[in-house]
């Protein structure tokens, strides 16, 4: 067995002290004549002291022996880190609106039912596999047609340590789009997405493949990345026997520009295609190919230096689309569509204590005339331009405790509505820090 330096070193004192032990009790035995009483009872005293610290070392020896064992499985027990995110809500609104004016929504991008829910709750574990890989797997618990159902949000792997700021992600992802798709909705500050999110990518857009990135040597933080994935979801669709089905590119940077701010600006592009069975929503197929781009622009203020204190944050994003293809609707003939649209929101966050934050968001979008054999879905619509403006307050007694206030105001379909939201966010266990 292969001993540690420790253990040699704790070896060595012990034999050490055995020694001077028993030279000790030798020079008392013989009773040294040049030793007096007092001088023996001195030597009395050093001899119980070395024995006890004798017992001390033995005995730490034999735990530490025994609990190597116990050492290993306690940290096995942190491998991999396991969080678990309740994300529940009560909402009202005046009206539910089934459908979105002018547009073709997935399931997730829709206003969300009255009442109770659990929302969008999460199991997130992941762990460095070696000093080559990190592996990260996240299901979201979810509610759908009265049923309770785990989806497999994310599932990959990704590297660590690649020379010249390369990071390669293989598996199911959120690749980089804009500010907000990788990033998951607990972190959001707000109960919903805006309306270019809700609208063009269900909420997120997610997908199987591999995404590489690389982070620029230069004096501000720049990273240049891209992607392709198969195009199975949302706004792809149904690329099963395809080799790829979409793929992504963006580019990032950011700074500080004083010592309590900072600021990031992001480019991105989406490319994706539905062929086989198309994309579908409410009975309304699309074949063909989306083209998205992003523009992002996030600026941080901390007033008195801390951000645990106070903050002010100024966020926006102008997304833009051109869809080319055909619509299907029903058991009608497929119809030729061009179509361009573009949305946009801006927000701001002001946290004025260390527990409390208030917001403002206003999100907007616009579509263009369809053909006229398009005029009876939902494709069509008096509205060129709906929008959104959202209020909010919440209180967070920690990192892993939030409630939230919301109010909207939304012109996304026939009627104008209300809606109030009072959302609870409550995090346990392990979880790894949030990006910027």
């Amino acid at each position: 067995m292969i001993q540690t330096v420790d253990e040699l070193l704790t070896k060595k004192i012990y034999n050490m002290k055995k020694q001077n032990i028993t030279a000790l009790a030798v020079v008392v035995a013989l009773g040294c004549p040049d030793i007096s009483n007092a001088n023996e009872t001195n030597i009395s005293k050093k001899i119980e002291n070395l024995e006890s610290r004798i017992q001390q070392l033995e005995f730490k020896q034999s735990t530490d022996t025994n609990s190597d064992s116990k050492t290993k499985l306690g940290l096995s027990a942190f491998n991999p880190y396991i969080s678990i995110v309740l994300n529940g809500a009560y909402r009202y609104w005046a009206h539910k609106p089934d459908e979105v004016q002018g547009f073709q929504i997935g399931e997730e991008g829709a206003t969300p039912n009255r009442g109770f829910s659990l929302g969008e709750s999460e199991i997130n574990m992941g762990a460095n596999v070696d000093d080559k890989f990190f592996a990260n797997l996240t299901a979201a618990i979810v509610n759908e047609d009265g049923e309770d159902k785990i989806e497999l949000e994310e599932a990959f792997v990704k590297t660590i340590g690649l020379p010249w700021g390369l990071t390669a992600t293989a598996g199911r992802m959120k690749p980089v789009f804009g500010y907000l798709n990788e990033k998951h909705a607990h972190t959001d500050d707000f109960a919903d997405r805006p309306l270019p999110y809700r609208i063009f990518l269900n909420n997120a857009y997610k997908d199987d493949g591999v995404q590489i990135s690389m982070v620029l040597p230069t004096d501000f933080y720049t990273e240049i990345g891209g992607g392709i994935y198969q195009g199975n979801y949302f706004p792809a669709g149904s690329n099963d026997n395809a080799t790829f089905g979409a793929g992504n590119a963006y580019l990032r940077f950011g700074g500080d520009i004083t010592d309590n701010q900072s600021w990031v600006l992001g480019l991105s592009y989406l490319y994706s295609k539905s062929s086989d069975d198309g994309r579908e929503t409410d009975n309304l197929l699309f074949f063909g190919t989306d083209n998205l781009y992003a523009a992002s622009l996030k600026y941080t203020w901390a007033p008195t230096g801390n951000n645990r204190h106070s903050e002010l944050t100024l966020q926006g994003e102008y997304l833009y689309r051109n869809e080319n293809g055909k619509y299907k609707f029903g058991d009608d003939e497929p119809v030729a569509n061009d179509n361009n649209s573009c949305g946009w929101y801006i927000q701001s966050i002001y946290k004025f204590e260390q527990n409390w934050k208030i917001g403002y968001r206003y999100s907007r979008m616009k579509t263009n005339n369809v053909p006229y054999l398009l005029e009876n879905t939902v494709l069509n619509t008096d509205r060129h331009y709906l929008d959104t403006h959202s209020m909010m307050a919440e209180w967070n007694n920690s990192e892993f405790s939030r409630i939230r206030l919301q109010y909207n105001y939304d012109r996304i379909s026939e009627k104008d509505n209300h809606g109030v939201v009072l959302q609870y966010t409550i995090t346990f266990g392990a979880h790894p820090a949030h990006t910027y």
